[in-house]
């Protein structure tokens, strides 16, 4: 029998596992491939594009700034600026990067960009560095701050009413900002350290599961404790923090570039360049910065550049800027001007590498420059106005004119020409370099606070100490509710203030030729006519009362006429001119405005009661101006309104009124008043208002005395029960004199003075007409800007055309195409006869060069004939280091007028003092003519040779200078575009800027 073996099962090899299994696995990537890059290659090629590529803008050039001549007084110059942008694996590289980076830039002492607005002062304490001393604004630009950094977010969630609600109301968004003011600039601080994981400076694997979850859990503060124990100091953790902010603010932007630091060396360039490829993320590149070639030259004219603060983001979002690294005109022409002189941005998009390395330039948009700005300004007239008031007022200090006024520290000087309106020098001292300003953050934190929220109880104490005064820091800078210090008598000189188009000044006897005017158009007196000078105005007293006698009175000078008044500046012949006029149009509230109609006319002030004021409060000038007002019946009644509530809440809580003593009243405002005592007090001020409104208006319905007095008692009743700061003040009383007192006697006589004061004393001050007198040599309530006694003396010169003040001729486009004009404007012109023209010049031309001038010194040998007239005006304020405002009014040629300057220094004494600066603009408005006419007086004049020769920017006869020579090799032409660094490597393309065909002529 056969038997038949089992079939032997063939074994499985180890090979053909191995091969399903490769097998299996190739089929399985290929699939994955297919899927990736052929199924679903647009939804990812889209995800990787969106990952990789950058957005790498390119700063705009600004246009240039012109002056009338031609010359560059602002451009752009070419410079290296530090930029980081975000790798892929950025975590794991950037402390690594930005350590190495800070080295390089350390040892070649370069600075980075410091745009953070919390600082860390010398003695390692933080705070917030505000570009304003107003608690207000300071509060709006701290919140602004801490909100864009995400503290409100971190407060929202932390308070359960809040954390759940999306949108919160009025009330609780002013809740939150309540809990966000209260957070310190320290806590503010180490909340920056906690979200921006500096932690990582000490420790590598910061952002790893385990050290994510133990560093959630530990504050801001001891995360800061942690890294300070590693040998960092506050101000080096703030230096990563710099760059980590600048990220996150930029985050809210997309992908773009960071800038670190700008305007850097070009050595220290190539380093970085050259290691760049060590550095993921970090690149150099050339960028345009604002440049202004003669440093302070017409600084108060041109203004200055300034990254856009927190409080201005939205506004500027609105407009297309990029607010995390644009600049903006912050003041003059700059601001005023900022919409033609900025420019078109351009930039590329590009893909880069997991390094932040740019590998293709996908996309790239040209920047185009901003139009230019020629101005009226003559910078040869401006540097000898400049250096003209620079010296004057030195001299003030020096008391080498023989009156020492130390604190002439502050002043302006405005020259403009009387045909066309146009501004030759605009000066404001002190001035400032603006060139601080064109790179953000490069302001030292000294330099900051000395601009724009100065230390002034620091200032009072060197102050009180120079001027040897018996006050206290808190009687001259006294604090304000909020805690700030207020400079309530216009001590600190302020740089950035424009004191040429801000300041508001009494004129002093700069005035007399307007009230000269006024007294013979009206016809009150006569070119001619002579008022006899008693020494002593107290001639009228059924007008003025037996006790008035004003001051500023010389000895008796007997019978004068106006030219003699105008050229020895005689008040009493003024004074009379007043009451002449007062009298010749009623003696009545109407009366009152006699010398206001004229003044009103030649740009001093307008009229209250024109609907169109509102409109017409203006020089024309295109920069930020303020307007003052002459004395008129509208505008002092309302001042005095004002006044009032002051001086009677003054009086009453003090406790005494006339003589009469009562105990001190409460009735200031406090938060501490309970309804009560907040409603009677209104009600009683409400009253007093009412009533002084009816001053000279409605006289006829005016409630009497008695009937005043009976009609406060009940509110007077209510606050002494209610006021427990009142009760306090009868305790004290009845504790120190050891009587009870009688409230209803209290009730009785507090009425009475508050009668006293509403219905007797106050309509008085309103109605006096003391006021014209004192309006008629430039006192009172008149006060004017530098800019509006230029435009009146202009006015004047002229004949009675008042021109439109313009600092701008024209705009120019990139190829020198005029966009657009402006050519002179008339406001209005004034009617004056030739014979009050005739005795008026006369009488100016005298003060200049008669024998006993007030000008005549500084005038002595100039070939000119020229007019003036000087002013002292007095602020009566000596205890408090104030002298009198130094003001000198001009004109030339006397007798065909073509420039007029106003100059003025705040406490420099008297306004001849400051008669030599306006000299010096002659010698550089006239230098033409005097050299052709008068060659022995160029060759021999100190002033020419200073203010003119002298001149460093003045251009040579071939048409250079060296200030300019200098400007033009470190400028770039307006219509270039930015080239990378690389261009210096052989193997790249260099763009070729094209010259801007700007229209120039050479300087005079």
């Amino acid at each position: 029998m056969i038997v038949s073996k089992p079939t032997k099962k063939k074994k499985i090899s180890r090979y053909t596992v191995l091969s399903i299994i490769m097998l299996t696995i190739f089929a399985a990537i290929t699939l994955r491939l297919l899927y990736l890059q052929v199924f679903n290659y647009n939804n990812y090629k889209e995800k990787a594009d969106t990952t990789s590529t950058r957005f790498l803008s390119e700063v705009a050039p600004r246009g240039k700034i012109y002056d009338t001549n031609g010359t560059v007084l602002a451009t752009n110059k070419q410079t290296y600026a530090i930029t980081y942008t975000k790798p892929d694996n950025e975590d794991e590289q950037f402390y690594t990067t930005i350590n190495e980076l800070f080295k390089i830039l350390d040892e070649n002492g370069e600075n980075i960009q410091d745009a953070l607005p919390l600082k860390i002062d010398d003695n390692n304490k933080v705070y917030f560095q505000y570009s304003s001393s107003d608690k207000q604004s300071q509060n709006a630009e701290e919140l602004r701050i801490k909100k864009d950094r995400g503290l409100n977010d971190t407060l929202k969630n932390q308070d359960k009413s809040l954390k759940d609600v999306e949108e919160l109301s009025d009330a609780q968004s002013a809740q939150l900002d309540a809990q966000l003011l209260k957070i310190t600039p320290e806590e503010t601080f180490y909340e920056l350290v906690k979200s921006y994981n500096l932690i990582g400076l000490v420790d590598p694997n910061y952002n790893s599961k385990e050290n994510k979850a133990k560093y959630s859990k530990m504050t801001g503060e001891e995360l800061t404790n942690q890294i300070l124990q590693q040998g960092y100091s506050l101000k080096d953790i703030r230096k990563y923090m710099l760059v980590k902010d600048a990220i996150k603010m930029q985050s809210f932007k997309g992908y773009k570039s960071v800038t670190i630091a700008q305007n850097i060396k070009k050595d220290t360039a190539f380093i970085l360049y050259q290691k760049k490829y060590d550095l993921p993320g970090i690149d150099v590149k050339l960028t345009p910065i604002r440049y202004y070639p003669f440093d302070n030259l017409a600084s108060s004219v041109l203004g200055y550049v300034s990254s856009i603060n927190d409080t201005q983001k939205e506004k500027y979002e609105l407009k297309g800027y990029d607010v995390s690294s644009d600049l903006i005109g912050t003041s003059g022409i700059e601001s005023a001007f900022e919409d033609q002189l900025k420019g078109v941005k351009g930039g590329k998009t590009v893909k880069v590498n997991s390094k932040g390395g740019v590998t293709e330039t996908l996309f790239q948009l040209e920047s185009y420059p901003g139009n230019d700005v020629h101005l009226t300004l003559d910078s040869n007239v401006q540097y000898a106005a400049e250096q003209g008031l620079k010296d004057a007022m030195e001299k003030m200090r020096n008391g080498t004119n023989g009156d020492m006024a130390k604190n002439a520290t502050r002043g302006a000087l405005v020259a403009v020409d009387v045909k066309t309106g146009k501004v030759l020098s605009l000066v404001s001292y002190p001035d400032f370099n603006p060139n601080l300003f064109t790179v953000s953050g490069q302001l030292t934190s000294d330099e900051y606070k000395s601009f724009f929220n100065p230390d002034l109880e620091a200032f009072g104490k060197q102050f009180i100490q120079k001027m040897g005064l018996n006050t206290t820091v808190d009687d001259l800078f006294p604090l304000s509710s909020d805690g700030t210090r207020i400079d309530k008598y216009d001590l600190y000189p302020k740089a950035t203030y424009n004191y040429a188009t801000m300041s508001r000044i009494p004129p002093g006897s700069t005035f007399k030729p307007i009230t000269s005017v006024a007294g013979i158009e009206s016809g009150a007196i006569q070119p001619d006519t002579v008022i006899n000078d008693t020494g002593d105005f107290s001639i009228h007293p059924e007008t003025f009362g037996k006790n008035f006698h004003p001051s500023g009175l010389d000895a008796p000078q007997g019978p004068i006429t106006l030219q003699t008044a105008l050229e020895k500046s005689i008040n009493f012949y003024f004074y009379e001119t007043a009451y002449l006029m007062y009298k010749q149009n009623g003696s009545n509230i109407g009366a009152l405005d006699s010398i206001a109609k004229y003044a009103w006319q030649f740009g001093l002030g307008v009229d209250p009661n024109d609907p169109n004021s509102k409109s017409k409060a203006s020089t024309g000038i295109e920069i930020a101006e303020n307007f003052g007002q002459t004395y008129n019946f509208t505008s002092w009644k309302k001042q005095r309104i004002a006044m009032s509530k002051y001086n009677l809440v003054d009086a009453l809580e003090k406790g005494e009124y006339n003589g009469v003593t009562f105990i001190p009243f409460d009735f200031s405002v406090s938060d501490d008043d309970n309804d009560e005592v907040k409603n009677s007090k209104k009600a009683i001020k409400d009253k007093v208002e009412n009533a002084l409104n009816k001053v000279g208006v409605d006289d006829g319905s005016a409630i009497t005395h008695d009937q005043f007095a009976k009609d406060v008692k009940k509110d007077i009743k209510n606050i002494m029960d209610h006021s427990d700061k009142y009760k306090s003040n009868v305790a004290k009383y009845e504790q120190d004199s050891g009587k009870k007192v009688n409230l209803d006697a209290q009730v009785n006589t507090i009425a009475e003075e508050i009668a006293q004061f509403t219905i007797n004393d106050e309509p008085g001050q309103i109605k006096t007409p003391a006021e014209i007198v004192n309006a008629s040599i430039g006192q009172g309530m008149n006060n004017f800007t530098p800019l509006q006694l230029v435009s009146y003396i202009s006015t004047l010169a002229n004949g009675g055309t008042r021109y439109k003040l313009h600092l701008v001729d024209e705009i120019t486009d990139g190829d020198g195409n005029v966009v657009q004009k402006f050519n002179p404007e008339v406001l209005n012109t004034v009617q004056m006869s030739q014979s009050t023209q005739k005795v008026i010049r006369e009488g100016m031309k005298a003060v200049n060069n008669e024998a006993e001038g007030t000008a005549k010194t500084a005038f002595e040998g100039f070939p000119i004939e020229t007019a003036g007239k000087t002013g002292t005006a007095d602020v009566n304020q000596e205890d408090k280091g104030r002298k009198p405002y130094a003001v000198y009014a001009s004109y030339a040629p006397a007798d065909d007028p073509q420039i007029a300057v106003v100059a003025v220094v705040f406490d420099g004494g008297h306004g001849a003092s400051v008669a030599s600066a306006v000299r010096a603009v002659y010698d550089a408005y006239f230098e033409k003519k005097l050299e052709q006419e008068q060659p022995g007086y160029v060759a021999s004049s100190a002033y020419f040779k200073k203010y003119v020769l002298n001149n460093p920017n003045r251009k040579k006869e071939d048409g250079s200078s060296a200030a300019s020579t200098d400007a033009n090799t470190s400028t770039t032409t307006n219509n270039s575009k930015n080239t990378d660094l690389s261009a210096a490597n052989t193997n790249s393309k260099t763009t070729t800027a094209n010259k801007k065909n700007s229209k120039t002529k050479p300087m005079d």
